[in-house]
């Protein structure tokens, strides 16, 4: 029998690890499967049963990966992800919930949490990228400096928050782009984190 790789065997732990801090789940052999570029549901398994003989992970009853016991301290707030977010010029945020993720407190916080996606490029100079997953507590304040959702008129989009005088300011972290300075704003979340999309 092929021995089985040390190194695929610590990436296949750590994936299954990130997938039940994003998903809430554990992966499906299948899910495994196409993110290690395996051909093979059954070179799958051999790891799988690798990694729980190590105590690495466990399998439930039903011979599916369980959610690693460390994951599973803590309380979690489960956060809707309800659309996208304009990291450029205000764009419209339709509130419509895709799915929903079991998100560890210990992580990032309690409150109610929410999710968007991001697209455009305003806020690439904070590390924000078109397709990272924003994790916002909803608020209706912000501090000087937070990255906040901001609603001017009917547009939201996502920026660094200052007040100057009785102007508000909402910087974009990009060199090339100019920040957008209005009379009044309402503040619908703030960043608390961005998950990275590779």
């Amino acid at each position: 029998m092929r021995t089985l790789n040390k190194n695929t065997l610590e990436k296949m732990e750590e994936y299954i690890q990130r997938y039940c801090i994003e998903k809430g789940v554990s992966p499906s052999y299948r899910n495994i499967m196409h993110s290690m570029g395996m051909t093979s549901l059954n070179l799958v398994q051999r790891y799988v049963l690798a990694l729980e003989s190590q105590g690495r992970i466990k399998r439930t009853n039903l011979g599916n990966i369980d959610t690693p016991q460390r994951l599973n301290k803590g309380e979690v707030t489960v956060a809707p992800l309800v659309g996208q977010i304009a990291c450029g010029q205000p764009n419209f945020a339709e509130e419509k919930i895709e799915e929903s993720f079991s998100l560890p407190q210990g992580i990032f916080g309690n409150g109610k949490l929410f999710m968007l996606r991001a697209f455009g490029n305003s806020m690439i100079d904070a590390g924000i990228s078109a397709g990272d997953l924003l994790v916002l507590r909803q608020q209706d304040y912000a501090d000087e400096g937070e990255i906040v959702v901001a609603l001017v008129g009917e547009d939201a989009t996502l920026k660094r928050f200052y007040k100057k005088g009785h102007k508000i300011v909402l910087h974009p972290e990009n060199k090339t782009m100019k920040d957008i300075i209005v009379d009044d704003c309402q503040i619908q979340g703030v960043l608390v984190s961005c998950i990275k999309i590779y």
